[in-house]
């Protein structure tokens, strides 16, 4: 049987159940047992989803994205503009709006707490890892696929990404939906069904992140093209492919020309000129920097960010490209997929890690693949070779995080309790790197990649119950914020001078002035109203010396870290004195 309808998970999932039973293949505990890999994906999907929900519980926002997108998601909610974003009272034109209809619904229901800013992006990890099992399903194999479901929530990437309060993971399950409708429909041929919903993906994925919602566009003719030979009837696969996207492209416009209207022009030329084309030609916010010396950027975010299943990505390109897991068309989709993006984004000028996230789902079907023929020694000398020197990919992260944990809570003078759980993660991280290390060098990918995923788990024991609240004593913006809303009044004005962050607008919970120069700062103190600044206490001091600045009281006081500039500060609240 096949669905017709438009139910996603239901749908895609009963296309796979055919596939299964006409091919005969075993689920990943060698029983075809029906209904079971239904039940257990969608229990480890819910698993997944809890894991992270938790996570988002555990710190407040970081700057500066997660400030921006939740500060705009409460204005829009204050406004009851759903059309315009905006931040500290201006136009937001720098991204589009799905992320705060999205983010608004469970504040409306739980307040402005961090995780309910956080829980479209745990829901959008726990789906793109259902459809990476769907996709890997179709691509590969059914063991294959439930360890490519375990393998890509457990990456380094993804568990910053997935529990963070920015667009990236509403993002990719559009896209990697976008991917699935696409396998199916070379495999069973394209239908009316499959242009409307990847149409509806590439729509939704631009209005969460703009043009970047289209990756899967050239992973996809990239595709087609390695495969021409294997793909019937090429020019109309092509055709529906262009109808989609522009399917997609009128989905996005429906809000773009309104909002574009409503700015004067100014949505078009902020958004695309600056911030989609500008990005691309030239480095933003220092987001990147001379081109060719910047080529090399996504080498180690790739390996990094994939940490710990780095280990086995030499293996996992030479078997992929020695044409050892996977059929033609697979390979040539996980081929496409990884290379286009990689390569997009390389040569974009603007660079950011979480860019190249949307090939992560590729890279663990790859990998997952690549460790299930190794326990069914499928695998080459020479793969097996590339799978032993991915320890020189791994090793070097293992080294630097014990390092970092054992030695930066010292630098930062940190309570002993905080470095007593920083020690733990530690001693976690490198007993995971000998024992993986030890096994992989002597029975290889079969026997070590079950120590990683325990060891990733837990790891997050110490790293969640301790390390994350620890470092909360060091930003600033949070405590700020509530010692302020605590001594003046809601409809106070705030001022901020030589220190800006959108966390702290949020925390504030209200817009503030920007007070540009000394002079402003002067002419703030000598106002009649009630009113707050917020200025760094050096510079307070050396203004109050200068200006004989009076009538003013500190009502708040905080030291702790800028992490956005890598340095340590002290920021004051003042208010005025008002008789």
């Amino acid at each position: 049987m096949r669905s017709q309808g438009m139910d996603v998970l239901a749908g895609s999932f009963l296309a796979e159940q055919d596939q299964m039973e006409n091919d005969s293949i075993q689920s990943v505990d060698g029983v075809d047992n029906g209904r079971k890999p239904l039940r257990t994906v969608l229990l480890i999907a819910f698993a997944i989803a809890m894991a992270y929900l938790f996570m988002t519980t555990r710190s407040t926002l970081w700057d500066r994205d997660e400030g921006y997108y939740s500060r705009v998601t409460m204005e829009m909610l204050e406004s009851g503009d759903y059309i315009v974003p905006f931040f500290n009272g201006s136009p937001w034109l720098e991204k589009p709006i799905l992320i705060y209809w999205l983010m608004s619904l469970p504040v409306r229901f739980v307040g402005p707490a961090e995780y309910a800013f956080r829980f479209f992006s745990v829901m959008g990890t726990a789906l793109t890892c259902l459809f990476t099992f769907l996709i890997a399903r179709r691509l590969v194999d059914a063991r294959s696929a439930f360890m490519a479901m375990l393998v890509l929530p457990s990456t380094l990437m993804m568990l910053v990404v997935g529990t963070s309060a920015i667009p990236d993971a509403v993002l990719l399950p559009f896209a990697v939906y976008a991917m699935l409708v696409f396998v199916e429909a070379m495999q069973t041929g394209t239908r009316a069904r499959h242009v409307v919903l990847m149409g509806l993906a590439f729509g939704l994925g631009m209005l969460a992140k703009g043009p970047i919602g289209v990756l899967p566009v050239p992973a996809i003719l990239l595709t087609l093209w390695l495969s021409r030979r294997q793909v019937p009837r090429l020019p109309k696969q092509l055709f529906n492919t262009a109808l989609a996207l522009a399917l997609g492209a009128l989905i996005f416009l429906l809000w773009i020309i309104p909002a574009n209207k409503a700015t004067d022009g100014e949505f078009f030329r902020i958004f695309f000129g600056q911030h989609v084309f500008g990005r691309a030609l030239k480095p933003m916010q220092h987001h990147g920097g001379e081109f060719l010396l910047s080529l090399p950027y996504y080498i180690p975010v790739l390996i990094g960010g994939f940490f710990p299943w780095s280990l086995y990505l030499p293996g996992t390109f030479s078997a992929l490209l020695g044409r050892r897991i996977g059929g033609p068309r697979a390979r040539a989709l996980l081929i496409s997929w990884i290379a286009s993006t990689f390569v997009l984004m390389t040569l974009a000028a603007t660079k950011l890690p979480h860019y190249i996230a949307f090939i992560w789902p590729a890279l663990a079907i790859a990998t997952a693949a690549t460790i299930t023929a190794a326990q069914e020694n499928r695998l080459e000398p020479r793969d097996l070779r590339w799978l032993r020197r991915g320890v020189w990919f791994y090793a070097p992260f293992v080294f630097i995080g014990v390092g970092g944990f054992i030695i930066v809570p010292v630098m930062l003078k940190a309570p002993l309790t905080f470095i007593i759980w920083c020690l733990l993660c530690a001693a976690v991280l490198a007993v995971m790197g000998i024992v993986t290390v030890r096994r992989h060098l002597a029975a290889g990918a079969a026997a070590s990649w079950r120590v990683l995923l325990i060891g990733m788990i837990l790891f997050q024991v110490p790293f969640l119950l301790g390390v994350l609240p620890g470092i909360e004593r060091i930003k600033i913006p949070p405590a700020i914020g509530k010692a302020v809303r605590q001594k003046v009044s809601g409809d106070t004005p705030v001022a901020v001078y030589e220190y800006f962050q959108p966390s702290l607008v949020f925390y504030l919970d209200r817009n503030v002035e920007r007070l540009r120069n000394e002079q402003d700062v002067v002419e703030w103190a000598g106002r009649p109203e009630q009113g707050a600044l917020i200025v760094p206490s050096e510079v307070f001091e050396k203004l109050h010396k200068e200006y004989n600045l009076v009538g003013l009281e500190q009502i708040a006081l905080k030291e702790g870290y800028n992490y956005t500039k890598g340095e340590a500060l002290t920021i004051v609240a003042i208010r005025r004195k008002i008789d």
